[in-house]
């Protein structure tokens, strides 16, 4: 019994950390191959993120590790929009990273929050405590004031950025709306999304004329590691967060992903070389913070249900 207890324990800590490690790594990977070593094309790099998604998934499915239904038109009319909003969502996401300190890049990133809860009080009729919306509003609090006091300002960063949270919210909320998600399952999604938008991503990269083929990093062998590297870390955070949810449950991840963030918003600080301090920006960004373990706080512990009859509750935490 207490070997078995020992067992659950170490499979608790392991999913938790293996979910926390990869969603830091490939925040840091990215980072390093945009921004360090300057690759010149996001598009590119998103086509060849989407070919291995669909790559090893479709390897997976083969040898019967995962389970979803075939690749059909029908399926593909069911998930219709969502696999045009996750192309969009990576292609901006990785145009954020290249263009903010991390440390901006995650304080920005939780006007997700803030979007969703707005949309699924508007569209999906949702309700939340006082509570929730006071955590939710202290976080977006401290990003504004960071905001103000972020001397590297930069207005096309910033706009992806918060087209990044939009789009975010957008297929948070859209799924959660036809539900796709339960029949298709996380994996089955993840590679409908892949493989219905590369033919599109591809587009995009061929019409945009971004050259890659006369990049000098290609001669460098630790840049082409860190390429790879970011080229399947997407795949393996998707299967972390999976097994976080299966092992930890929903809301032992959520405050995984709230401390993992509150880590890397300081770590970025000194990562990548372009944040620069000033005491107003580093004050919001610790309200923000504090705000988002905070909200973790109330999420966990279930105080973001709203005082309402039984039969009208039904809010959920925002993820």
């Amino acid at each position: 019994m207490v070997k078995e207890d020992w067992a659950s324990g170490f499979r608790w800590i392991g999913a938790a950390l293996s979910y926390a490690l990869t969603s830091v790594l490939i925040i840091t990977v990215n980072k390093s191959v945009l921004s360090i070593y300057k690759f010149p094309s996001v598009k590119f790099l998103s086509v060849i993120q989407l070919t291995v998604t669909v790559l090893v998934i479709q390897l997976l499915k083969f040898g019967k590790f995962v389970s979803f239904p075939d690749l059909s038109l029908a399926n593909v009319r069911k998930v219709m929009p969502l696999p045009i909003l996750y192309m969009l969502n990576m292609m901006v996401g990785l145009g954020s990273t290249q263009s903010l300190s991390i440390a901006m890049f995650t304080v920005l990133r939780r006007f997700t929050v803030l979007f969703v809860m707005i949309g699924e009080i508007v569209i999906l009729q949702k309700r939340f405590s006082v509570l929730t919306m006071v955590t939710v509003l202290a976080m977006i609090l401290g990003v504004v004031i960071a905001s103000l006091g972020d001397l590297a300002f930069e207005v096309y960063g910033y706009f992806l950025i918060l087209t990044n949270d939009a789009l975010t919210a957008a297929y948070s909320i859209y799924i959660k709306k036809i539900d796709e998600g339960k029949s298709l399952g996380r994996m089955g999604m993840m590679y409908y999304n892949s493989i219905v938008s590369l033919p599109l991503a591809i587009l995009i990269f061929l019409v945009s004329g971004d050259s890659v083929s006369d990049f000098e990093g290609w001669s460098d062998p630790w840049f082409c590691f860190e390429f790879m590297s970011c080229n399947m870390l997407g795949f393996i955070l998707i299967y972390s967060s999976i097994l976080c949810t299966t092992v930890c449950g929903a809301l032992t991840q959520n405050v995984v992903g709230v401390l993992k963030n509150t880590v890397m918003t300081y770590f970025g600080m000194w990562y990548g070389g372009d944040y620069i301090f000033s005491y107003l920006n580093f004050t919001g960004i610790t309200i923000s913070a504090f705000g988002g373990i905070v909200y973790s706080y109330v999420t966990f512990t279930g105080r973001d249900s709203p005082t309402i009859p039984k039969k009208k509750q039904g809010a959920t935490s925002i993820a």
